[in-house]
């Protein structure tokens, strides 16, 4: 079965403070979707298609055109938001990509590192021949950021089926106890969503349903956002298909602030001589 990675590649950074999606991090330069692109390939991906912006297309195809687009068929999807100020969220994001996506797809945030056995894991279950989703699970506080507070995708589950996901902002850990804006008691060993999905190509339909919905309900509203998390928790009126949460063993690493950086870069280098990924990755 033919599986497409799509990379989310249209975010805009505003904390960070620039294009994190084509940041050199690796020790040649590598972005970290070229990590991700790297391993999806070796856990059964056989394209790539990446959405972008308006803002940044240009810097992602020059990046991909000089490294895994040497190697990988990729395509490319636009997401705009004509007469908007701030896109449409994740949900359109990936449904703006369905149209070059033929069969069951992994989605990824071009700006995370995920690991390899987070991906050999994603791979195995889209393939495992079920109409199910798949959801990969990383652990909450291994996912924070000492530079400030990070939004999370807190993850409910019963009997490894997905009852939940709760969007929760500013959440840190101060002198052991994990804190968050809305005052959720939290443990710090929680599964979060990193957004590392498996879909069916059943999901296509149910996406653009739901942002149907959605615009018809608060399309008015200039900062409403439809996420993938919102497709999902609309499954039920879709048929019979669930989403299966996979925990990883993999740490979780992101980049919501420009001084995460020095810590992501060096854990890449630490994988590069470990011999986990060859530098420079695309050779």
């Amino acid at each position: 079965m033919a599986m497409t990675l799509v990379v989310m590649a249209a975010g805009r950074g505003s904390r960070f403070g620039g294009m994190k999606q084509v940041a050199g991090i690796g020790p040649a330069g590598e972005a970290l979707f070229d990590y991700a692109v790297y391993d999806g390939m070796r856990s059964g991906f056989d394209d790539v298609v990446f959405v972008v912006s308006e803002e940044s297309r240009g810097p992602v195809e020059a990046h991909v055109q000089g490294g895994c687009g040497r190697h990988v068929e990729v395509r490319y999807a636009l997401q705009q938001a004509p007469g908007r100020a701030k896109p449409w969220g994740t949900g359109h994001a990936l449904l703006c990509a369905t149209s070059e996506v033929s069969g069951a797809f992994g989605v990824v945030n071009a700006d995370d590192f995920y690991g390899g056995d987070s991906f050999g894991l994603l791979g195995q279950e889209l393939a495992g021949g079920t109409d199910d989703h798949v959801l990969v699970g990383f652990g909450l506080r291994e996912s924070l950021s000492p530079n400030g507070g990070v939004s999370r995708g807190v993850v409910r589950h019963a009997d490894g089926v997905l009852t939940e996901i709760t969007e929760l902002h500013d959440i840190v850990e101060v002198d052991g106890v994990v804190k968050n804006r809305q005052g959720v008691e939290l443990t710090g060993d929680e599964l979060i969503s990193a957004n590392l999905w498996g879909f069916q190509p059943s999901f296509a339909k149910v996406l653009s349903a739901e942002f149907d919905r959605f615009q018809f309900e608060r399309g008015d509203d200039p900062d409403a956002e439809f996420l993938i998390g919102d497709a999902v928790a609309a499954l039920p009126h879709h048929g019979d298909a669930k989403v299966r949460v996979v925990p990883t063993p993999e740490k979780f690493l992101g980049m919501t602030y420009a001084e995460d950086v020095a810590a992501v870069s060096g854990r890449i280098t630490e994988l590069v001589d470990a011999g986990r990924y060859p530098s420079p990755l695309w050779g």
